[in-house]
């Protein structure tokens, strides 16, 4: 797609040209890009699940530019050339990714901590700490705290006893606004 910047003739220009480009207008900028090719033959299983997941990221978009509160963080997030739409429509479809899963100071006794590093292209809203015997037996589950001085730190603070730590799964759930879900795992 090649943007057009200082050409006076096609600035703000739309519509076909010999049939063979396209001129589009995204903002202030006109970009001219090939004539797309219709097609008769059906879509493709792969197709039509990539048209269904663009489709709901398409309404996550809509929705989230009908709260003005929510369009406006979006809107602070976008660089130039983008739109709070379009964040909103990437935020759908990326997941959080959990980069850490910090075990130092969980030591199987009430009150020791697993702290939790996850980023989202957006925002991360909760992350669920799962606690698993070396057996597979959940011990406990709950919801991670947020630190108000690292954004991307979560603190999961321990209310049961393990007092069998080789081979237990910390199993991390994070997900953002749109609600995907970022996961990690770590055997102690």
């Amino acid at each position: 797609m090649a943007k057009i910047n200082e050409n006076p003739l096609v600035r703000g220009a739309r519509g076909n040209f010999g049939k063979q480009y396209v001129y589009r207008k995204r903002g202030n900028d006109t970009f001219l890009t090939r004539m797309p090719v219709k097609t008769d033959a059906p879509p493709s299983e792969k197709q039509e699940v990539q048209r269904d997941l663009f489709a709901a990221a398409s309404q996550y978009a809509t929705g989230a530019m009908n709260d003005p509160a929510l369009k406006k963080a979006y809107g602070k997030k976008a660089p130039p050339g983008k739109t709070a739409y379009n964040m909103a429509f990437r935020d759908f479809l990326r997941a959080p990714k959990v980069r850490v899963i910090d075990t130092e100071n969980y030591d199987g006794k009430p009150g020791s901590t697993i702290v939790v590093t996850a980023r989202d292209d957006f925002r991360v809203v909760s992350v669920t700490v799962s606690i698993y015997s070396a057996d597979g037996q959940l011990l406990e589950k709950g919801e991670a705290v947020l630190n108000p001085l690292y954004r991307e730190k979560w603190s999961y603070t321990a209310t049961l006893s393990n007092t069998l730590l080789t081979g237990s799964k910390i199993k991390v759930v994070a997900r953002d606004l749109p609600g995907n879900p970022g996961m990690g795992e770590v055997t102690l």
